[in-house]
Parts: structure tokens; C-alpha cells; sequence
């Protein structure tokens, strides 16, 4: 979604979609008693809350955009002033929030991305750390001739098919 945005696709369908993602599986992701409150408290899944706020104040912005009618100039302006003024509240949110204790550890699947030829202490980051990539006889043998089509139908939803979701798909599998 953070690439559609920086691609100028923004509308209030995206934030419709995401808004929604965001809040149900959230919300369903907390009600298991494993995950608990992580989604909220872990540092490597605050992205997608960052991206939800991110996409709630853009709304705003392109709601008084709609309704004032401003132009150009004046609508990059109330942006930079509504995403500055909530970048400085988040900061500050945020640093008395980390003094609190709020945000747990970075988790060992996180630590071992970062630390070379050093076991992390968990036996299966590890033992998923030393896989390799796939050889291209595993492609073939799961996939089979799916391998060969799935290329074609991303060319064809790139050069035939101009929209948010054809768009989104092809980031998706780029990256």
C-alpha cells in the first residue's frame, strides 16, 4: 500500500481496503492468546500500524482537500503541516512510550537477520536460517508448467490491466 501511495494510486477505495485489513486482522490476530497485544508492542510490527496512521491522516487531508476545494500548492501544504505535526506528536509519543517500556525486544527471528554466522539461541531460527534457496528442479517439481504461466500473467496484468489491484499484485511479487 506504501508503494501505491508513493505511485500517486491513493484513493479512498486503498483506504477503505487497508483501513479494514488493518483493523480485523488486528483485531483477530489479538484475540489469540499467544500473540496477545504483540501486533501493538512488537518493534518489527509497527510498520503496518505506522502505515495505518499514515493512510488515516492522508485521508483527512484529501477530505478537506474535497471539500475546500484547494489547489495544488495549498493541498501539499495542509499535508506537510497535518503529517509534520503528527510526526512530531508520534516522536514524542513514542520516546515516552519506549521510556515506559511499552515496545518489547526485537524478536530472535529479527536479531539473527542481523547478526552473522551466530546462532540465536532458538533452534528453529536457526535450523530455518541455514536453508538455502530453492533449486529451480523444486520449482518444477511443485509448480509444474505454473512456473511458465505465472511470468506471462504478470506481464499480462502489467500491460493490460490498469488498476490499484493489478498494480499492487505486481509489487506484491516483486517483492
Amino acid at each position: 500500500c506504501a508503494l501505491l501511495i508513493l505511485f500517486g494510486r491513493y484513493n479512498s477505495s486503498l483506504h477503505k481496503a487497508y483501513s479494514l485489513w488493518y483493523i480485523i486482522g488486528t483485531l483477530g490476530a489479538t484475540r489469540v492468546p499467544v500473540v496477545g497485544l504483540s501486533p501493538l508492542r512488537s518493534l518489527e510490527q509497527l510498520a503496518p500500524g505506522a502505515l495505518f496512521l499514515g493512510m488515516q491522516l492522508l485521508e483527512f487531508c484529501e477530505q478537506i482537500r474535497k471539500r475546500k476545494k484547494l489547489n495544488f500548492v495549498k493541498a501539499w501544504t495542509l499535508r506537510f503541516q497535518v503529517f509534520g505535526g503528527a510526526g512530531i506528536i508520534s516522536f514524542f509519543i513514542g520516546l515516552w512510550l519506549l521510556s515506559k517500556g511499552y515496545f518489547g525486544p526485537l524478536s530472535a527471528r529479527v536479531r539473527g537477520l542481523f547478526v552473522k554466522h551466530t546462532r540465536t539461541g532458538n533452534p528453529l531460527v536457526d535450523s530455518v536460517a541455514e536453508h538455502q534457496p530453492a533449486s529451480s528442479n523444486a520449482y518444477w517439481h511443485y509448480l509444474h508448467y505454473t512456473m511458465y504461466a505465472a511470468p506471462i500473467g504478470m506481464m499480462l496484468i502489467i500491460f493490460f490491466k490498469r488498476s490499484n489491484g493489478a498494480l499492487f499484485i505486481t509489487l506484491y511479487g516483486c517483492f
